[in-house]
């Protein structure tokens, strides 16, 4: 039986840890054997993966490090399940993860790596933020591309960085796009949600990601609060974050008049109850791979806005026909943006759009890299 082991932090509900647990339970229908492994077992989608089995590197008595730090820690017990228990395949599958990977296989002749490019390596490369972002770029990604049998970019935006363009024209690197589980969403978000607000008649705006730098979240406040002059409208914000960094946005939306008419839902499992009610919903991150919530809501056929520097949104998009572009810190165009998509009367809808990103073609191009991998290392079912 074939193997493979999919590396990430914890089982919190981000776009990483469901794209893993995705392909970790697609490859478990494919007869391989698949294992989890985690610094850390816990988080809102520890029940998604139930029937996976995992591997806990670290001491839950010490899950408040920062990610960073863990990962650190985790490195010299990844190597020592590696060389105990190696599996064909090891999978890195967010930026997270990746200099973990690297130096936890160094020298090993199995697993064969493959690095799952979730986001633009400029921003995210745990452990290494300190350096210019050239410098970065070179010991991250030049580093995993000679480590790794392939790398796979999430976008075919994230090949506009050159040593990433380099290895997909030399055949190191391939693009597979994310995709979102259509009939998995069609069900879930017909559960109730108690959320006070979706009884009124006030139009929720609502964005879903961590409260970090990266998803621009004080502009889409401010572009509320301006959106606010024209028609009431509330603000739900789902995602978790540190405490600090909640403070912040609470004192501006208090600044901003916004009290009474902003609520911070924090991370769940099943955001798509939230989403399919909201008004609309925006992504008004300054950078991503390929954010899994726009595809996730127009699955929930929710008109969306999003920032035209969102990883891939303009190609989801289709460059504004199935939802509004912006600049993501142009305050009164996502306000403008906002109004259009709260109207019925004026808002674009996304229509079908999100069928042509459906996960199970995306699922089977893994499944494909993984096999030609090992068929190109000569590794079979066979030999095992």
């Amino acid at each position: 039986m074939l193997s493979i082991g999919i590396f990430v932090h914890n089982l919190a509900a981000t776009g990483v840890v469901r794209n893993a647990i995705a392909i970790a339970q697609h490859m478990q229908q494919a007869g391989w054997d698949v294992r989890l492994l985690l610094c850390y077992d816990n988080g809102d989608l520890a029940g998604q993966a139930a029937s996976i089995k995992r591997e806990v590197l670290l001491d839950a008595s010490r899950n408040k490090r920062s990610r960073s730090l863990a990962m650190a820690y985790t490195i010299p017990r990844l190597r020592a399940s590696l060389q105990r228990n190696p599996p064909d395949i090891l999978l890195s599958a967010g930026n997270h993860a990746h200099l973990p990977c690297l130096l936890a296989s160094r020298g090993l002749r199995k697993p064969q790596r493959v690095y799952r490019i979730s986001n633009d390596l400029t921003h995210q490369a745990d452990g290494l933020r300190s350096l210019p972002g050239a410098i970065r770029r070179r010991l991250v990604a030049r580093a995993i591309i000679r480590d790794g049998a392939q790398v796979v970019m999430v976008s075919p935006g994230l090949a506009q960085e050159p040593v990433l363009a380099r290895a997909l024209d030399a055949g190191k690197a391939q693009i597979i796009r994310n995709g979102v589980p259509l009939d998995k969403i069609a069900a879930q978000k017909t559960a109730p949600c108690d959320h006070p607000w979706f009884a009124e008649d006030i139009p929720v705006v609502i964005a879903v990601g961590r409260l970090v730098e990266q998803k621009n979240f004080p502009t889409l406040m401010r572009a509320v609060a301006e959106a606010r002059r024209t028609r009431d409208l509330r603000l739900l914000l789902l995602g978790g974050g540190k405490a600090g960094n909640r403070a912040e946005l609470e004192r501006l939306g208090a600044q901003l008049g916004l009290s009474d008419s902003l609520d911070f839902v924090g991370r769940i499992a099943n955001p798509f109850p939230y989403v399919a009610r909201a008004a609309t919903l925006v992504l008004p991150s300054l950078w991503e791979g390929s954010a899994n919530v726009l595809l996730e809501a127009m699955a929930c056929d929710t008109p969306v806005v999003a920032s035209a520097t969102a990883g891939n949104a303009a190609e989801v998009l289709d460059n504004g026909r199935y939802g509004i572009l912006v600049d993501p810190m142009d305050i009164q165009a996502m306000a403008r943006a906002i109004l259009q998509q709260c109207d019925p009367a004026t808002r674009v809808a996304p229509g079908r759009r999100a069928a042509e990103f459906d996960i199970r073609t995306t699922l089977g191009s893994y499944q494909r890299l993984f096999s030609d991998v090992l068929a190109a290392n000569q590794v079979s079912p066979a030999a095992h």
